[in-house]
């Protein structure tokens, strides 16, 4: 309990700054849970090897064999698994912060909110476009070690079988296919659900990424559940058991372990850091890879130039054989191989960039999740007031946290801090129509937040508005509906040849009006959910979009007006076989062309999985680790048995 208390006061401190909660409050209420007994006892946790420390420069001199551009969910990953060669030298350029994936901000799940547009987000924004009624539409990027992995809701959703299998038909090669991607899949897990089976197939224990239940459940979100069986929709216990539809409800797994977010800085950079072999610097802005001639049948990379945190510009060399390893996502990944000289002949010529090679599809292919919202107001309703996870999250009326939370998590990791606010929902056809095109591959998610929204565009409210405001927030309730396999493609160009301007994101939402009238169906479905016996406890007035939005027409003008980003951003370096000319990458994931270059993050993937991005994303990079150090990395091919098509 003394230990407990202690660090309780050192966690409150951040907690209180961050959230502005009065410190002695916070201390006050979690020593008086401190001083009650643990629900159990847990063995002392192992730490790792910190002993190096994080570097503002790599070693003048020093050549090395891989060097990974971007400290990222997959730069993590392969970070771990390459350096356990100890005869390899590699070395990791990260632009965030060194402690950033640290903050408190970061562990806790709700702390989302905090990371929202700061120093550790890159703050992207898609164009205004007519699609998105001339607004900008607001794109987090995790800005730190461990990238997107510390900046999203951590749903670890993989997506369906057939999603992969399209990977490997597009590509040419099976070794992409859901069967061989599925070691991967459960390497990386360490899977401690107390609903799904742990001995199942589709899951792994004893790996870096923990997958859990959320320690807590809304009443409102448990009725949600109730809701969709009202309606008639399947259940779904399991998402990842490809033996099964993806098709129906449930509540989502995420990565969290005694709730606390999981993500890979820690998991699998962090416990390395003290190899010899690997160096890792911060505050690393990458301008460019640097080759050994252009006009050669297939240019070597021969290093990477990047500007440290002191604003040096220094070039880390490769050693002979060595090679450049991009995993800065989907926007950064394009926007380094273009500023090399790597992407459309015509537009490098433009920003003054000496072309490398003219490879078209660099920044092309870009897709996200658009997602769209209904809200109900239940203002004034008693048997839901003081329900939603707004009202359990803060201070009364205040924008204060709510000491009692906080405690609750520190102490036990329970409670609504563990909550990413979305753990609930599922998977649906929009019409029979959308079954009958592509069948077992719903093209809708649905994400229940027991949270009434402050304005429709959902990301907008979060970032800027919610718990910073200063008014009451009302109770209610929210559906989100996303279009999980959208039809849209956007591009990334760049601004200039400045590796510090942003790089410019067009067309990313709703241009196909296929996916426009999936949101306008989902809508319709959203609101028959809302209207089950099970949620009229808490239904109150639908605030958005509003009753008077009711005609196809008004509900295709809705979308478009408040669109946002479900924060799954894939596929702009992508993956292809040969003879397809928009290929960036072949399938061992090398770039064309050139040699010594390979991206292996999500900007490779061809098609963006139905589910959340974060797991293929890992499965990737650790497919990745294997074609470039099979020795260190192969695994055995579990069962697999594909889920009949729906």
């Amino acid at each position: 309990a003394t230990l407990r208390a202690a660090l309780l006061v050192a966690a409150c401190a951040e907690l209180a700054a961050g959230w502005g909660l009065a410190p002695g409050r916070a201390h006050a209420a979690a020593a008086r849970l401190a001083s009650r007994p643990a629900a159990r006892t847990r063995p002392a946790a192992t730490m790792g090897v910190f002993g190096k420390r994080v570097l503002n420069a790599h070693p003048e001199g020093e050549a090395y064999d891989y060097v990974v551009v971007g400290g990222g969910t997959a730069g993590c990953v392969l970070a771990n698994r390459l350096s356990a060669d100890p005869a390899a030298r590699v070395l990791v350029l990260e632009a965030g912060e060194a402690k950033a994936h640290k903050s408190l901000m970061v562990k806790v799940p709700v702390g989302l909110l905090k990371i929202f547009k700061s120093a550790a987000d890159w703050n992207y924004a898609a164009g205004p476009a007519g699609a998105t009624g001339s607004r900008e539409v607001y794109l987090c990027r995790g800005k730190m070690f461990g990238g997107s992995s510390c900046a999203n809701v951590m749903l670890y959703n993989r997506g369906a079988a057939a999603d992969y299998d399209a990977w490997a038909a597009e590509c040419g090669d099976r070794s992409w296919s859901a069967e061989r991607l599925l070691p991967f899949f459960t390497k990386a897990e360490n899977n401690l659900s107390r609903e799904n089976a742990r001995e199942s197939p589709y899951h792994g224990t004893g790996g870096p990424i923990s997958v859990s239940d959320v320690p807590y459940q809304n009443p409102m979100s448990k009725a949600f559940l109730e809701a969709t069986a009202q309606a008639g929709r399947p259940k779904n216990a399991d998402f990842n058991d490809w033996s099964k539809p993806q098709e129906g409800f449930g509540r989502y797994q995420v990565s969290q372990k005694r709730g606390r977010r999981v993500e890979a800085a820690s998991t699998y950079l962090d416990p390395v850091r003290g190899r010899s072999n690997l160096d890792v610097v911060a505050g690393a802005m990458v301008s460019k890879i640097e080759f050994e001639s252009s006009t050669g049948p297939e240019p070597k990379a021969t290093g990477v130039t990047y500007t440290d945190a002191s604003g040096v510009e220094r070039t880390a060399k490769l050693a002979a054989g060595g090679e450049a390893l991009l995993t800065l996502g989907a926007i950064g990944s394009p926007q380094v191989l273009m500023l090399s000289g790597l992407g459309p002949a015509a537009h490098l010529q433009e920003k003054g960039i000496p072309v490398v090679r003219d490879l078209p599809g660099v920044g092309s292919n870009l897709q996200d999740h658009p997602a769209v919202l209904v809200s109900y107001n239940a203002d004034g309703i008693a048997t839901a007031k003081g329900k939603s996870h707004s009202s359990k999250l803060k201070l009364g009326n205040s924008e204060k946290l709510n000491p009692v939370a906080l405690a609750k998590w520190i102490v036990r990791g329970v409670g609504p801090l563990t909550s990413p606010g979305c753990d609930h929902g599922g998977f649906a056809f929009s019409s029979d129509a959308a079954r009958a095109r592509a069948p077992g591959l719903p093209d809708l998610q649905y994400r229940f937040l027991a949270s009434k929204s402050i304005t429709p565009d959902g990301m907008s409210t979060i970032a800027d508005e919610y718990l910073s405001s200063k008014a009451a927030h009302p109770d209610g309730f929210t559906v989100q509906t996303i279009a999980a396999r959208p039809f849209t493609r956007g591009e990334v160009r760049l601004r200039s040849n400045k590796a510090s301007d942003k790089p410019a994101i067009t067309n990313l939402y709703l241009e196909d009006e296929r996916d426009v009238q999936t949101l306008v169906d989902g809508i319709k479905q959203a609101r028959h959910l809302a209207t089950q016996p099970a949620l009229a406890p808490f239904r109150g007035v639908e605030e958005f979009p509003g009753p008077a939005v009711s005609s196809d027409a008004d509900l295709a003008d809705y979308c478009r007006r408040t669109v946002h980003s479900a924060n799954a951003l894939v596929g702009t370096c992508k993956m292809g076989a040969v003879t397809d000319p928009t290929a960036v990458v072949d399938s061992e994931l090398r770039v064309r062309g050139v040699t010594g270059v390979r991206v292996c993050d999500s900007s490779v993937m061809p098609k963006l999985p139905g589910g959340q991005t974060a797991p293929s994303t890992i499965a990737i990079a650790e497919k990745a680790a294997e074609l470039l150090a099979p020795e260190l990395t192969a695994g055995a091919v579990g069962a697999f048995s594909p889920a009949p098509a729906a």
